[in-house]
């Protein structure tokens, strides 16, 4: 997250702390199985898969849809999560179109600060909102897993490489070399 971290403990409760002036580290009880922190907010899977979010809601990112869900990702101001049939609903701000996810299935999804990059049932890979430094332009090929940053993204491809792109300006898109 932004400036505070959560983690679900063994019992599936979950514990959050750092900054909390928005009550983004304050949780509520009960049990969960996946937790993401975003800029001042947080949200998570509750354990029979319905989501639950909290902290500041300024542009609804904290107000997330009915429904179940298999995975969530909290971004900058903007949340993305995976329903349970495997389509992508995002909330939130929108005004790069972060929030805009395109049609199709889903395995994984990882909101950044200002675009959102997922892998779809094929494991292509596909970024939408905010590109000024190519941040949600990927690479072709296959991936396994995806994150995206404030202004850049990484993923790891079926062969285990890692390969990041978008701004470089303190190499955090030039990762190490080896398998992941």
């Amino acid at each position: 997250g932004g400036y505070h971290t959560c983690g679900i403990k063994s019992d599936s409760t979950l514990t959050c702390w750092g900054y909390d002036a928005q009550g983004q580290a304050s949780p509520p009880s009960g049990t969960f199985s996946q937790v993401s922190a975003g800029g001042y907010h947080t949200c998570g899977i509750k354990s029979d898969s319905t989501l639950t979010c909290w902290g500041l809601n300024d542009d609804g990112q904290a107000n997330p849809p009915s429904g179940t869900f298999t995975q969530v990702s909290s971004g900058g101001s903007h949340t993305c999560g995976i329903k349970s049939n495997g389509t992508l609903d995002c909330w939130g701000r929108d005004n790069y179109g972060q929030a805009d996810p395109p049609s199709g299935t889903f395995s994984q999804v990882s909101a950044g600060g200002y675009h959102t990059c997922g892998i779809q049932s094929d494991g292509t890979l596909t970024c939408w909102g905010y590109n000024n430094y190519g941040q949600a332009t990927p690479p072709t090929g296959t991936f396994t897993q995806v994150s995206a940053g404030d202004y850049h993204s990484c993923g790891i491809q079926n062969n285990g490489t890692l390969t990041c792109w978008g701004l470089n300006d303190d190499g955090q898109a030039n990762p190490p070399s080896g398998t992941f």
